[in-house]
């Protein structure tokens, strides 16, 4: 077998389409640890045999929807086949197909693992143990104790399942065999269910003839009750026809009476109706003239509300003006003061400064000396530099002088500005006041002449409808003379009036005609209401008298239908009459069914007890024969358990012996191989390699004498190590018939040092002749440079890979 080409996309780390070219002979896998290195490998399982260490939702790539493929092209024996895995969908479907040399050869994922297992001549644990090597399995030969080699060497050789039948039958005799004992302490007496069977048919058959006696004995009571039923039918029929001519006898008196009461009803609306007609002819006089009324009403009552708004305007004397210029005179007080202020701050301002200006030239003065040169001239000052002193001295006394005048001054000023700002607050509201008072007085005077406007307009529209005779007839003469009296002058109100008299005089002679029409306004409203209600009462009794013909015509028909009614009930007692119903002859009848009803349901229920008795005890004849065919077959069953057991016993035995024979051909055949392939790794530097064949250890014979591992170097360790797993995978090969020419060791060159590195690059070297292909893993960069090829495996972002084969 000899791997060509390795396929993947979106599987594990491995995202984009990676296509990976493998030549024959020895390969190098490198990268830096976790790069991916391991996945190449696994993939190769995962494609032929679909093989994973995890759950296959982690096999495609995390956070990829895509399928997950996996394709290796290899050649075997002059063919060429290409295998393609896949796992597609949300449901992660797995497919396969193989094809050979441009065929289709299996499709489906069993198909493909039958053909493969017929193609390579071995299954997938057989080709995992023959091709895959990984360096805890090398260290394991010499590290581990003879037990756990012994297991490792097993496991690889794939004789733990010989271990695991032989244990599984050994635990199936000895349950069979336990089995066996607990049914045999179990059976019953068969004599004794024969006898307990027997009784159990002879107890059926006499309950059998107890339940025909009974049921006979229930059928002649049923046959009673049927002609029972049948009388008292006849008479229940003849009730049920009496009943229903008395309901339909009592629901036709029941509308004779609704009849008659419906005809006395209209006959008493009939009456009302006549009655309503001559209400009508007095009350259409009265109900005339309603809109004419409203209106002199509406008149009127405008005049005296008129009257009424203008009593209540009331006029106060009038204000002063308002006078701006008192304002605007302290308002140029108080800027004539802001600006003396402000001048006084300013020149207090000046003189601080030139305060402090004198202060410092008599503060540097004070430090001068008759030795000192003058500051502005520079030459020596002599005597001159007290004058200098007190110059500068009567310059501070100076400027403090005019500051303590001008403080005093602005003390002065800011008085006379507080005063200015309070004149000028005081008549700011002053003036407030009069403007509002001003403003009252001219609203008064508007509404005044507003009223007034209102009561002339009001008194205009009534205009000579006082004077007509309906109001003599409302109110008598004495009080309809004095509705026509209106002011004639509108003077009279008092709007000339400076001081207010004349509007009181106004206002109490509009309240003496407001008091003289106020008879009339209430014999208007009086008379209007009455108007209205007679109206209305007209109208209502209109609307009832629309009703006398259809009251007519109402009675005629429920006359018609009491002189029916009175028929219908008249023919309905005739019948009842010749019906000749007899209620003692039913309550006989009734008696009888009951009578009879009570003896078959007696005479049923011993009938039932009886033949539920009879099924009872035929039910337990039948379980006691059961019973009876169950221990015989319990009995014949006891009889193959006892063979069964000694059957699984027996191949127990026959597999421990078969694994024995195996284990026992092994062990010398695997001693031959691996010291033959220890001699060509080590160029026959010693004399052989030995292999225990019960615990498999390893020895090396030098000198004629036979020494541990311990005593020999890491190299030769991990050369015998070698030794003996490539043996173990060539023994795998040969027990599965295979010839796969396939070696893959993963890791090997992990804790060795150079000069062991060395030895075991050596020795993979010497394997050429014996694999056409042999992997090598390493996370080891340099040893690259030692192999004829190398495939590298690249990190990249975002937990992805991918790798190159590089030229040798």
């Amino acid at each position: 077998m000899l791997l060509t080409r390795l396929s993947l996309r979106n599987y594990r780390v491995y995202e984009d389409q990676l296509d990976l070219d493998l030549p024959p002979g020895l390969i190098g896998i490198y990268g830096p640890n976790g790069s991916g290195k391991s996945t190449l490998l696994e993939a190769i399982l995962f494609a032929l045999w679909g093989r994973a260490r995890t759950a296959k939702e982690d096999v495609r790539t995390a956070g990829v929807g895509g399928d997950c493929v996996a394709e290796v092209t290899f050649e075997h024996e002059g063919h060429l086949y290409v295998v393609r895995r896949s796992l597609s969908g949300i449901n992660l479907t797995a497919k396969a197909s193989v094809h050979c040399d441009g065929q289709a050869m299996a499709e489906g994922v069993r198909d493909a693992g039958r053909y493969l297992h017929q193609v390579l001549g071995m299954d997938d644990a057989a080709f995992r143990a023959s091709v895959f090597a990984e360096q805890k399995q090398l260290a394991a030969f010499s590290d581990r104790t003879p037990a756990q080699r012994r297991d490792l060497v097993l496991q690889l050789l794939g004789i733990t399942p010989l271990d695991v039948a032989r244990d599984a039958a050994r635990k199936d005799a000895r349950e069979v065999r336990q089995s066996h004992d607990r049914l045999r302490a179990m059976l019953p007496d068969l004599e004794e269910l024969r006898v307990q069977a027997a009784d159990a048919a002879a107890a059926a058959e006499a309950a059998g003839v107890v339940a025909e006696t009974e049921e006979a004995a229930a059928s002649t009571a049923r046959g009673r009750m049927v002609a029972a039923e049948e009388a008292f039918g006849r008479l229940d029929r003849l009730r049920q026809e009496h009943d229903a001519l008395m309901i339909e006898g009592r629901a036709a008196r029941t509308q004779l009476d609704e009849a008659a009461a419906a005809v006395r009803l209209l006959e008493a609306e009939q009456e009302a109706l006549a009655e309503a007609a001559a209400q009508l002819e007095e009350l259409l006089p009265r109900s005339a003239g309603v809109s004419d009324a409203e209106a002199r009403l509406e008149l009127v009552a405008a005049v005296v509300n008129a009257e009424r708004a203008l009593s209540a305007v009331v006029i106060p004397p009038e204000p002063p003006t308002p006078d701006a210029a008192a304002v605007d005179e302290a308002q140029r007080a108080l800027d004539a003061a802001r600006g003396a202020a402000a001048g006084i701050v300013g020149q207090i301002d000046a003189v601080t400064a030139e305060l402090a200006r004198a202060r410092t030239q008599a503060e540097r003065s004070a430090h001068l000396s008759g030795a000192a040169d003058c500051p502005l001239c520079g030459q020596a000052l002599g005597d001159a530099f007290e004058q200098v002193q007190a110059h500068r001295a009567a310059e501070v006394d100076e400027a403090e002088a005019r500051l303590t005048v001008l403080s005093a001054s602005r003390a002065t000023v800011e008085r006379a500005l507080t005063a200015a700002r309070s004149e000028l607050t005081a008549r700011r509201e002053e003036e407030a006041r009069r403007q509002q008072a001003r403003q009252r007085w001219d609203q008064a005077q508007t509404r005044r002449a507003a009223a007034e406007d209102s009561l002339a307009g009001a008194l205009l529209a009534l205009g000579d409808l006082a004077e007509a005779e309906w109001v003599d007839d409302l109110v008598g003469p004495a009080a309809g003379s004095a509705v026509g009296r209106r002011p004639t002058d509108r003077s009279e109100g008092g709007r000339a009036g400076a001081d207010g008299q004349a509007g009181s005089d106004h206002s109490r002679a509009g309240l003496d005609r407001h008091v003289s029409r106020a008879p009339l306004l209430a014999a208007l409203r009086a008379d209007v209401e009455a108007r209205r209600a007679a109206a209305a009462a007209v109208q209502r009794l209109q609307g009832r008298l629309e009703r006398r013909a259809t009251v007519a015509e109402q009675l005629e028909r429920a006359r018609d239908r009491t002189a029916e009614f009175e028929h219908r009930v008249m023919v309905l007692r005739d019948k009842l009459r010749s019906l000749g119903f007899d209620q003692g002859a039913l309550a006989s009848a009734t008696r009888a069914l009951a009578e009879a009803q009570a003896v078959d349901d007696r005479t049923a229920r011993l009938a039932r007890a009886a033949r539920l008795a009879a099924e009872r005890a035929i039910a337990s004849a039948e379980g006691e024969a059961r019973r009876l065919a169950d221990g015989e077959a319990q009995h014949a069953q006891l009889a193959a358990l006892a063979d069964e057991s000694r059957h699984l016993g027996r191949m127990a035995e026959l597999l421990h012996a078969f694994r024995n024979t195996i284990v026992a051909t092994v062990g010398p055949r695997l001693a031959v191989q691996a010291a033959e392939l220890f001699g060509e790794l080590t160029d026959r530097e010693y004399d052989r390699l030995e292999v225990d064949p019960e615990t498999y250890e390893l020895q090396i014979c030098d000198g004629g004498r036979v020494f541990g591992l311990d005593r020999f170097s890491g190299s030769e360790v991990d050369l015998a190590n070698l030794a003996l797993r490539v043996a173990i995978s060539e023994h795998v090969r040969f027990q599965s018939g295979g010839t796969v020419g396939l070696l893959v060791l993963d890791e090997v060159f992990g804790p060795l040092d150079e000069d062991r590195k060395a030895r075991m690059l050596q020795a993979l070297e010497r394997l050429k002749g014996r694999f056409r292909q042999v992997l090598v893993v390493t996370h080891d960069a340099d040893i690259k440079e030692q192999l004829p090829h190398a495939v590298e495996v690249l990190k990249l972002p975002g937990r992805r890979a991918t790798a190159r084969l590089l030229d040798a």
